[in-house]
């Protein structure tokens, strides 16, 4: 079983990627843009964290 501190960490990489990308949707690339790498590495590490 995971440790409390891995589980947090977990749920607020995964809030992010949510909400990054809801706001990708709402809003036009301008405003988003300057989240989209923190996003990317985000994505990345949920999926090696997976694998």
């Amino acid at each position: 079983m995971a440790d409390p501190a891995e589980v947090v960490s977990v749920l607020v990489v995964v809030e992010f990627v949510v909400l990054t990308s809801v706001v990708l949707l709402l809003f036009p690339l301008e405003v988003a843009a300057p989240a989209v790498p923190l996003l990317l590495v985000f994505v990345v590490a949920l999926y090696l964290y997976r694998s």
